[in-house]
């Protein structure tokens, strides 16, 4: 059943399949949340909101995990955004069909290799968690340092991570259904837009949302309790765009040089080398440099 007191219907057709499949919906209590959001119970992880237009499922997300009607693995996603944001707040265009989500992350481990660790790597963390659930699904990709995902040199995606009252919340937007064309793109930006291809999927943005949150609080699971900090550092170069390449790098005070992407360090940042030293960046901009033939410019 598709919720019924919604005070903007989806209209996009991968909504409304979905609706369909994960129904039935119940309107949630008015004091909770605002008018028009629903709350299901259909997907496998638990709790999400379900909303038309908002304008931002960080911001949704947040004031129910702070009012303690979201908790670890908790979902909002809406249909469109009306001030959805990327890092350093840049705007994101929230096209419809689009799956344009909120995720609540449970706390940090109290103890073992993670404890002091996960703070600082989380970016990478959840962008292994979102790459690893979405190969699962036919998909070859790439993280650009630290939170875009590209497929074939372009952005298909983003990652945003929030700490609100100490609890962290990731954002999630992917391109399923549309992409901004290549001159809607801001003059700086360093990979094109691109539709996501899942050649084993098919459903819409709820149940790519499903998909992320079962699938992914395993794979981040099995992480936290078999895989120490450096192992994971050397696993997830493996995924890291441009490694091993000539990048260009824009640094805060707008100077750009060029240097070779040589890895992460142990705290996440990313390894630069030129001119025979090393350095570390935790805080700036990198562009790719001489694209093979067939790869598409990023």
């Amino acid at each position: 059943m598709e919720p019924a007191a919604a005070s903007e219907p989806p209209a996009h057709p991968l909504w409304q399949a979905d609706l369909r499949e994960y129904g039935p919906w119940t309107p949630a209590d008015e004091a909770e949340v605002p008018e028009g959001w629903q709350k299901g119970g259909g997907l496998a992880h638990g709790t999400v909101v379900v909303a038309g237009t908002c304008s931002s499922t960080m911001e949704l997300a947040s004031q129910l995990a702070a009012d303690g009607l979201l908790g670890p693995w908790g979902a909002v996603i809406c249909t469109r955004q009306t001030q959805g944001r990327g890092q350093l707040r840049r705007p994101w265009a929230s096209l419809a069909g689009n799956m344009h989500a909120s995720i609540v992350l449970p706390p940090a481990p109290a103890e073992g290799p993670w404890a002091d660790a996960l703070s600082a790597l989380l970016p990478l963390v959840v962008g292994h968690v979102v790459s690893e659930v979405l190969s699962g699904l036919g998909a070859d990709l790439r993280v650009k340092w630290p939170n875009d995902i590209l497929q074939d040199g372009r952005k298909v995606g983003g990652m945003l991570i929030e700490e609100r009252n100490g609890t962290s919340i990731v954002g999630v937007g992917l391109n399923l259904a549309d992409c901004p064309e290549d001159s809607q793109m801001r003059e700086d930006h360093s990979a094109p837009a691109a539709k996501i291809r899942l050649p084993f999927f098919s459903a819409g943005p709820v149940a790519l949302l499903d998909q992320l949150v079962n699938h992914g609080k395993n794979v981040y699971a099995v992480m936290l309790d078999e895989i120490p900090p450096p192992r994971f550092i050397s696993m997830f170069e493996s995924k890291l765009a441009w490694f091993g390449r000539t990048i260009l790098v824009k640094e805060g005070d707008d100077s750009s040089y060029e240097a070779l992407l040589a890895g992460l360090s142990l705290n996440g940042g990313l390894v630069l080398r030129r001119g025979g030293e090393e350095s570390v960046l935790y805080s700036g901009s990198i562009f790719p440099l001489h694209v093979p033939h067939g790869a598409g410019r990023a």
